[in-house]
This record gives C-alpha cells, structure tokens and sequence, in this order.
C-alpha cells in the first residue's frame, strides 16, 4: 500500500466559512496541490480512528474552533498517540491547534494568549534557525527576515517547551513557530487559508472583535492574498514524500 499524508482533523470551520469553502482538509490538499487519494483524512473529534504507522508518509494536525486548555478526552487521546513520533523519521506539521497540542506534548504551556486574539494577516519575524530550516526557507525572501501569513487565534504557546527551536514570533506572540528535532513543526498560523476564508472570519466575528477594542474594518483591510501557504504546505508535501 502506498503511503500517504494522514490529516488528524480537530474541528471544523464557522458553520459559514464550512458552507462557502468546504472543510478543513480539503484546504490542506487544495495547498498542498496534491491528489486526495495521496491523503486520509481522521476526524479525531468525531471517532478516535488513527491511522497505521506503516502506511504514514507524513502527519498534519488541524486548527479547531475547541480549545486545548479544555483537556478534552478525544484531544488529551490524541496527544498521547503523537507521542511515539518523537521517536520515528516521519514528518509532523502541527497548525494552530496542532502547533499547541504539539508544544503541551513536548513539555511547554498552552493558555489564553495574554496579548489578546490574533486575527488577520500577521507578519512573522524570523529567527536565525528559520533561515536554514527545511520548511520554513521555502518562504524566505534573502533580503528580509520577515514574512507574512493568515491567523486566527486567541490561545497560543506561552511557555516554549525544552529541545525545541524557536522559528518565528510575531508582535502578540513570541512563540509562533518552532521545530522538534528535524521533522516535527508547530505552527500558529495558518498556510491552508486564503484572503477569502480569513476575511469571512473577521466579519463572522466582527462582534467580539469590536468588544475587545480593536477595529474590524482595519483588520480586513491589512489582509492581502500571497502563496506563502501554498510554498509551505507543497514544501511539507515534498518533505513526507523525499521529493526535495
């Protein structure tokens, strides 16, 4: 059996973003420019399913509108089987809520983000170590340190954990990105979301944004489409799959 990219599923989009755009892992294989027979999707919320090791030629955990201080039986089930990739040659691309759930596995802290909800487009500063990472130079421009993304989040990584390097921080949260040993990737932000898709959660939150005092309108207005996400996510592809 040929291997594939197993997508760990935490959640769904806002029911509005679901209608209009379809479901989270059809936004990772759309990004990834790969055919879905190459991926299988494990909707972990729903049904505690994994896949065979055997036949993973790499990981992507989802974002999810659950939240992992609530310690919740299918995610805390979930963390514990990620455990034995620490160990094994198989590449982990952890995004939003994967990126935290991978942060409490090594050891760090996950808590509402102090500075407040990140949303929008987000300009990460890189640190030296991205500049030669396998997945993150794919974004890179030579001449600047700093690269633009999608986000949308209130909790983050507070803690770093130990053996772990730091990629990216942003202005509202200094643990943005990081790598464990040479195959597994957190990431806070988004490379599967468009302009479109961010855009829609920005008015489906509009309300709560304006309560925490920061302006909607403003917010979309900074958000720009780029194929950063696209670079990445085709970048991961290659790596699972020793295409590089």
């Amino acid at each position: 059996m040929a291997k594939k990219i197993a997508i760990i599923q935490t959640g769904q989009p806002i029911a509005s973003v679901l209608k209009k755009y379809g479901d989270f892992d059809a936004w990772f294989i759309k990004h990834m420019q790969i055919n879905k027979a190459m991926t299988q999707t494990y909707r972990v919320y729903e049904s505690l399913k994994f896949p065979i090791i055997d036949n993973i030629a790499g990981i992507i955990i989802t974002g999810s509108p659950a939240m992992v201080t609530d310690s919740l039986d299918w995610s805390e089930k979930t963390i514990s089987w990620l455990k034995q990739f620490l160990t094994l040659n198989i590449p982990v691309l952890g995004v939003c809520y994967g990126h935290q759930q991978l942060a409490k596995l090594l050891g760090g802290t996950v808590d509402w983000n102090p500075s407040g909800r990140q949303i929008g487009q987000v300009q990460l500063q890189l640190t030296e170590a991205a500049l030669s990472d396998k997945l993150m130079k794919s974004v890179i421009n030579p001449s600047s340190n700093k690269v633009n993304f999608l986000a949308t989040h209130q909790q983050s990584v507070t803690s770093l954990p130990d053996d772990v390097t730091l990629l990216a921080s942003t202005k509202l949260d200094p643990f943005h990105c990081f790598r464990y040993k040479d195959h597994i990737w957190g990431l806070q932000f988004h490379p599967e979301f468009n302009a479109d898709i961010t855009k829609d959660y920005v008015h489906a939150r509009a309300l709560d944004i304006t309560a925490e005092g920061l302006n909607p309108l403003q917010i979309l207005e900074k958000i720009e489409e780029n194929n950063n996400g696209l670079l990445l996510l085709n970048r991961f592809k290659n790596i699972c799959f020793g295409k590089l």
